[in-house]
């Protein structure tokens, strides 16, 4: 028979897995890992297996929060190093993973993501023998270890007599990394990261293929998710249901993976046994977060109830169009969202959702923890007005 866990138990296993609480973020020391602090942000990347990307401000934090005692300085080094890089690994969203994970990431994944290119690129009156030839001209400039950031390499075509329209410029971008021809990798000062080839930029990448790779998917994602449904991994994933289910059926037989039942869950769960043993004897998730927009904490899971009520998902997607906002989390449970306020000086305002109350006072530590991680001044805290 399988275990059966509630819903204040899948939480807190989620949280831990997630980095997040227990031996994750918040309760371990700053520098207490001996590693340098690029090389463990990029261990948090590589644990993760990908973290939402397409807010580059964001996804920065998003590992910050994740490997206590870091800075905004050492997840640029962990690019610049080659150790991470940005790219769309999977269900065509931009994402943060390790460089030896891209490649095989997108063979699994980029069947389904690549099926409507062609009717994309119809829609955009892009042609085939015009993306060939922005490809080419990408790829001769970037080649030698050059790097280029998107509107230099936009200045690259005009120069080749190539007229770029409108969308034209982040399709073939997007193409181009979709297929790793290219990846996004080295950052100057606080822009985003630049465009280089990936062949000569990713040293060593990992080769995994069919099953193995599905295993490997569904295994890392589990793990850095806690317990998730099939329907979770194929949605995060962008795999069929068919795949993710095999997936989670070859962890299973190596022991990565147990199945558990959960009344809190649509379906059955697959979690790391070893997470389930150590979240069973930790009392509660960490008190306060502030996590930053798009991340995984609501991001990596179809099903986010256990974190998020779901009447208040449009006060964390205003309009439902997308855009998620940056959250306070209260022991594993969305209660508001935060922003920094315009200006120079480091305000962040907090609004609360009308059924909860948020305390600035326990707050505070972690508003310090996000100034020392951006090396701002130490932040003050206000109530914005309810959502």
């Amino acid at each position: 028979m399988n275990t059966t866990i509630t819903q204040a138990e899948l939480l807190r296993l989620r949280m831990r897995a997630q980095g997040l609480a227990g031996t994750g973020a918040a309760d371990a020391p700053a520098g207490s890992d001996t590693a340098s602090g690029p090389a463990r942000i990029a261990a948090t990347a590589s644990r993760m297996l990908a973290l939402q990307g397409q807010d580059w401000r964001s996804s920065r934090w998003a590992l910050g929060v994740r490997t206590p005692g870091t800075t905004v300085a050492d997840v640029s080094a962990a690019f610049n190093t080659g150790r991470i890089v940005r790219s769309w690994p999977m269900r065509g969203t931009i994402h943060v993973l390790a460089a030896e994970d891209i490649g095989w990431m997108q063979a699994a994944t980029n069947r389904r993501v690549l099926a409507g290119a062609a009717k994309r690129r119809a829609q955009l009156e892009l042609s085939d023998a015009t993306l060939e030839r922005l490809v080419e001209v990408a790829v001769a400039a970037l080649s030698g270890g050059q790097s280029l950031s998107r509107d230099e390499l936009a200045g690259t075509w005009e120069e080749a007599g190539i007229e770029v329209q409108g969308p034209w410029r982040y399709h073939t971008i997007w193409w181009m990394c979709q297929n790793n021809i290219t990846v996004l990798g080295p950052v100057q000062d606080e822009a985003e990261p630049r465009l280089v080839l990936a062949e000569e930029w990713i040293t060593t990448p990992r080769q995994l293929e069919g099953g193995a790779a599905l295993c490997e998917i569904a295994t890392r994602y589990a793990q850095a998710r806690g317990a998730v449904t099939a329907k979770d991994l194929a949605w995060w994933s962008g795999l069929t249901m068919k795949d993710a289910r095999q997936g989670l059926r070859l962890a299973s037989e190596t022991g990565s993976l147990v199945e558990l039942e959960s009344d809190a869950a649509d379906g059955a769960l697959w979690a790391d046994p070893e997470q389930l043993a150590a979240s069973a004897n930790e009392s509660s998730a960490t008190a306060w977060l502030m996590l930053p927009s798009f991340d995984e904490h609501l991001l990596g899971y179809r099903g986010r109830e256990a974190q998020l009520t779901p009447e208040h998902f449009e006060r964390i997607v205003p309009g439902r169009n997308g855009m998620f906002l940056a959250t306070i989390v209260h022991e594993g449970r969305v209660v508001g969202t935060w922003k920094r306020a315009p200006g120079k000086h480091s305000k962040i305002l907090v609004t609360p959702f009308p059924d909860a109350e948020i305390d600035l006072t326990a707050l505070e530590p972690e508003a310090a923890r996000w100034s020392q991680f951006h090396g701002f001044d130490a932040a003050t805290l206000e109530m914005g007005g309810s959502t």
